[in-house]
């Protein structure tokens, strides 16, 4: 209990610190995993049940998410880099450090995100109540210090909020008072203010997630409906299972040559354009394939005949099912391919291709795996190439291939979007500064002009918030300064 309290005060007065950087996550969210990890290892090992090795692969895991953050400037990266730091961390606090996760099933991984959620924000109410100090943890020491430094500690965290409000009072209602205490400590108060509530909010997260990892975070309510769910006969979930192959068979026949006809079906089709014709249902169809093997996976988990001729049957409607599905996302793909020869790229199309092809695994995954009788496998194989997606996006770098892209295809069309390269952030700025030549004059200009409100002199970084996309591309502005200052010239530029 001590080292929970101990961490949780710890990471709040770091993270009050941390957070209050000028510029998006970096180093200080990295810094913050890291101390998150030193803590979970704390706690741990002042207990009776240290870290399993799976356990530890997992936080880990999540340090490296967390140190993801230091490398892309992407928004749409370093918020995947951040979702997959935080279920990293989620996923050993759900049975409290113990191995599970290798045979797991989906609501398991589910209920561990959601258990350490609820552990995050709740659980340090646990501690509020003296009585239950010694239920929480795996503390076994009962010797006098420890009952002296956690009742100093738990007098002291009582006492912060008084002395805050009551010294405040008397300063302002005694000039004498005030000009003694400020010749020993000269405060802010609307700053103190807030550094406590930042402190305050931070140590109740993290000491409310350590009490999650020291005892579990499993939700019995969500237990104790697996043993209830029900079952169905071979013959309902065939009927069920024929009746969707059916409807997905008879979308692929009727829609097959303007699923597969590209752009021979755009050029022969009066009216019909590239961007009507990659948007009409491409998301309906990235849905379509994402609720798929949901709806296998629940249709597999009500067969309650598990005879082998139960499964063969299943396969079979599977199977049908899976293929058409591959169509599907082949459609899917070559819609986003159309449209993207069409108009070129975005950051938003390349990360949702990357999701429709980590999609793609994920099927094959499935019938890989089902087909022989694995399915208690399913769940991490598709954790696993979760996390690999978050890291192909790393390496990706979707706004510089984006940027790259687009100036390719000068030389054929003649133009290009500059408002829109201009957007792309730190990850676009040194291969926009690199190929500035390429760019007509006025686009120079604002080119020019977007690279020096971003990354210029006048917006210096922080240490706090440091990220090495963003650093690279201040020292690329910094290089060409002047340049850039002549390109942008004094006024608006005119496009």
């Amino acid at each position: 209990m001590t080292a929970i309290l101990v961490a949780g005060v710890g990471m709040g007065f770091a993270g009050d610190q941390l957070l209050r950087a000028s510029g998006g996550p970096g180093l200080n969210f990295f810094l913050l995993f890291f101390g998150l990890a030193v803590s979970v290892w704390t706690v741990a090992q002042s207990g009776d049940s240290p870290l399993s090795r799976e356990a530890s692969l997992w936080i880990g895991v999540g340090l490296l998410c967390g140190a993801a953050l230091l490398w892309r400037g992407s928004g749409f990266v370093r918020v995947a880099a951040f979702v997959a730091a935080c279920t990293a961390f989620a996923l050993p606090a759900l049975n409290a450090g113990r191995a599970w996760i290798k045979r797991s099933g989906i609501l398991d991984v589910v209920e561990a995100v959601a258990g350490a959620g609820l552990h995050t924000a709740f659980g340090s109410a646990r501690l509020i109540n003296g009585a239950n100090w010694g239920e929480v943890g795996t503390d076994t020491s009962r010797g006098t210090a420890h009952t002296v430094a956690r009742a100093a500690l738990g007098g002291a965290l009582l006492a912060l909020v008084p002395l805050v409000v009551f010294g405040a009072l008397f300063i302002s209602a005694d000039e004498v008072f005030a000009t003694i205490v400020g010749d020993f400590v000269r405060i802010d108060l609307q700053a103190f203010a807030g550094h406590l509530a930042g402190t305050a909010v931070l140590t109740w997260l993290t000491c409310g997630y350590l009490v999650g990892v020291s005892s579990g975070t499993r939700l019995e309510a969500v237990r104790r409906l697996q043993p209830a769910r029900p079952t169905l006969g071979i013959a309902q979930v065939a009927t069920a299972l024929g009746l969707v192959d059916l409807l997905f068979l008879g979308f692929v026949i009727v829609q097959f040559r303007y699923l597969f006809g590209g752009g021979a079906w755009v050029e022969v089709t009066p009216g019909l354009t590239y961007a009507a014709y990659a948007r009409a249902g491409f998301f309906q169809l990235v849905v379509a394939v994402a609720l798929a093997i949901p709806w296998l996976l629940v249709t597999h988990a009500l067969l309650g005949d598990r005879s082998l001729k139960a499964h063969q049957v299943f396969n079979a409607f599977a199977g049908v099912h899976l293929l058409l599905l591959l169509a599907i996302v082949a459609s899917a793909i070559q819609r986003m391919l159309a449209y993207q020869t069409a108009y070129g790229l975005t950051e938003e199309r390349v990360v949702v291709t990357a999701v429709l092809v980590w999609l793609t695994v994920v099927v094959l995954w499935f019938g890989a795996i089902v087909f022989s009788g694995r399915r208690d496998l399913f769940a991490f194989g598709v954790l696993v190439t979760a996390f690999v997606l978050v890291g192909a996006l790393q390496f990706i770098n979707p706004a510089g291939l984006v940027t790259r892209h687009n100036l390719d295809r000068i030389a054929d069309l003649g133009e290009v979007d500059v408002e829109y390269l201009g957007s792309l952030g730190s990850d676009a700025a040194p291969l926009l500064l690199a190929r500035l030549d390429e760019l007509a004059d006025e686009e120079q200009c604002l080119v020019a002009s977007r690279l020096l409100s971003q990354w210029g002199p006048e917006r210096p970084g922080e240490w706090r918030s440091f990220n090495w996309s963003e650093s690279r591309a201040r020292h690329a502005v910094d290089d060409d300064l002047g340049a850039l200052r002549s390109l942008a010239g004094p006024g608006e530029c005119d496009l």
